[in-house]
């Protein structure tokens, strides 16, 4: 044995033979190593939304009738339940009954008097009939008709008590009879009735506001896809830190353009209307794929709406300069028509 083995102290040869430049420089490795695993995880998070949104998507798509029922009765519990909206129906009854007790109580008609006995008028002797016949209720028919009146808030509120106790019964029952009817809701309907607030906005929202969310994320992903790419891919050059947030944002922008490009095209090429383009709902596979080659390929995708747009306006332009020149050229028809015809020459005319 050496002596080095009974060193009471531990001699860290390995760390000493860093310099003091190396753990400087070690520091922004250690940053940049951050940045980067930060960024990863945010196209994976894209990623998730994605995959999550089409699959949402389809199962709406494939139970759009029963879908839309459902949303309309949880946003109706919805309302009920978390305003007060029941509760506060049944204290406002509850206050109508007391109110109205209180008036019949007060009501005290006078006993003997006929209740059709009416004044006649001063200025007119027998009085006025009309006058009688628009003479207000007596103090009897009042009083009956507010008794009448007190009796249906007792059953309103009879009826909204008791719809405020039975109410989660009521839409349990619902959704289990839609989902025995519909199992591919099942999985969905976690997210329509969830806990957070934004998630249930989310999932309750129109299906065209989902299908351009779900354009829009792809197009975020094609835009990640492309910069991973040029980390795997020798033959590309190094994406900047830059480039780690701008391609994946220009990839949601372009992937807009595209799509509306791309039914605006539909619409003047005749292959769907200008009134039916609103009620008929793009497959999601298409809106996946617009928006993945989108943000893919986003100089292509410019390319392609730079040439798109240009077609568009030259047809258009060329197709009202035509209208105008027909337009002229019929006036002008006319008008000379009109100067070379002269007096028409009858058989009885002289010449």
């Amino acid at each position: 044995m050496t002596a080095d083995t009974f060193q009471s102290g531990f001699a860290p040869k390995a760390f000493d033979r860093i310099p003091t430049m190396g753990i400087s420089r070690l520091i922004p490795v250690a940053f940049h190593f951050l940045g980067y695993a930060l960024v990863f995880m945010g196209y994976i998070f894209v990623f998730l939304i994605s995959f999550m949104t089409v699959g949402f998507l389809e199962i709406r798509q494939a139970n759009m009738e029963d879908f839309n029922a459902l949303i309309a009765v949880l946003e109706q519990r919805d309302r009920y339940t978390d305003r007060d909206y029941l509760d506060k129906q049944v204290q406002r009854l509850r206050d109508q009954i007391d109110s109205y007790g209180v008036k019949i109580g007060s009501l005290d008609c006078p006993k003997g008097v006929s209740p059709n006995a009416t004044k006649p008028a001063p200025d007119k002797p027998g009085g006025d009939q009309g006058a009688s016949n628009a003479n207000p209720k007596t103090c009897a028919e009042a009083k009956e008709a507010a008794w009448q009146h007190y009796v249906d808030l007792l059953f309103a509120y009879d009826a909204a008590r008791f719809r405020s106790a039975n109410l989660s019964f009521y839409y349990d029952q619902y959704k289990d009879g839609i989902t025995q009817k519909t199992p591919q809701i099942i999985p969905a309907l976690r997210l329509l009735d969830s806990g957070p607030p934004w998630l249930k906005l989310w999932a309750r929202s129109p299906f065209e506001l989902i299908e351009m969310f779900l354009l829009v994320f792809m197009g975020m992903l094609g835009g990640a896809i492309s910069v991973m790419r040029c980390l795997f891919d020798p033959s590309l050059k190094t994406p900047t830190i830059a480039e780690f947030f701008y391609r994946p944002a220009a990839g949601a922008a372009i992937s807009i353009g595209v799509y509306v490009l791309f039914r605006a095209a539909q619409i003047f090429l005749g292959v769907q209307s200008q009134g039916s383009a609103a009620t008929v709902s793009t497959s999601v596979f298409l809106l996946a794929g617009l928006g993945l080659a989108s943000g893919f390929s986003a100089k292509e995708a410019l390319g392609q709406i730079d040439f798109a747009a240009t077609r568009l306006l030259r047809t258009a332009g060329r197709g009202a300069n035509s209208d105008t020149a027909d337009s002229s050229r019929g006036s002008a028809a006319e008008a000379g028509a009109d100067h070379n015809s002269g007096p028409t020459v009858t058989a009885g005319s002289p010449r």
